[in-house]
């Protein structure tokens, strides 16, 4: 295959949120809980592959989620990656407790002083209040796993990690700082967020955040909080 962006000097990560899932479209909140990709996601995974194809990049991560292996799967037939995409644990979304399987209007419609009371706390004790993983909680686990993924692969390698909104933005923010996705920003499904570690692990530096690109008529960071 001839890639029009050559390997890079440096170890590169790229972060991919999953394509839209039968869940987004709804508007409900997902967290661990499965959906396959929507029509319109499996449309958007192939485009993000497509892209990725200018790119020579040496390994692929995902989820175990479905939604994030299928966007994975898809992005290496697209990609013409020949090998398959590793899922690793770690890189799953935020167990989200009591907001699992509802949208928000439900939330407030089945426990109004839930709801309430969850919009008046700041963001971790919100979690704490819903029973869900924790910033902490969740960044234990997917710093685990980008760690292992940097160490498998050394200097001047490209690796492809597709995991989700809410475990990205946490990992975004803890390494980048509180402006990075503020508010109830995710990364946009399909996006693509570039990551660059210097020489002997120095950084790591966000080159483009959420970039949607090269999704026909996509917009950017999403403000939905339908993980």
């Amino acid at each position: 295959m001839h890639y029009l962006t050559p390997m890079p000097e440096r170890q590169e990560l790229l972060l991919v949120r999953h394509g839209q899932s039968t869940a987004n479209a709804r508007g409900v909140w997902q967290g661990q809980m499965e959906f396959p990709l929507s029509k319109v996601g499996r449309r958007q995974a192939s485009l993000a592959g497509r892209t990725l194809a200018r790119e020579p990049f040496d390994a692929l991560y995902s989820s175990p989620l479905a939604r994030a292996l299928q966007t994975a799967q898809i992005i290496a037939r697209e990609a013409g990656f020949t090998d398959y995409a590793v899922p690793l644990a770690g890189l799953t979304e935020r167990h989200g407790g009591v907001l699992e399987g509802h949208t928000w209007a439900e939330q407030e419609e089945r426990d109004p002083e839930f709801a309430r009371r969850f919009l008046s706390l700041p963001e971790e004790e919100r979690w704490a209040l819903a029973g869900a993983e924790t910033d902490e909680e969740v960044m234990e686990r997917f710093e685990a796993a980008i760690s292992e993924i940097r160490h498998r692969y050394g200097q001047g390698t490209r690796v492809v990690v597709v995991s989700h909104g809410g475990a990205m933005r946490a990992f975004l923010r803890q390494r980048f700082g509180p402006g990075v996705l503020p508010g109830t920003c995710r990364a946009a499904n399909a996006s693509i967020t570039r990551i660059r570690w210097g020489r002997n692990g120095m950084g790591p530096e966000l080159l483009d955040l959420a970039s949607t690109a090269h999704l026909s008529g996509e917009r950017g960071p999403d403000t939905t909080r339908a993980d």
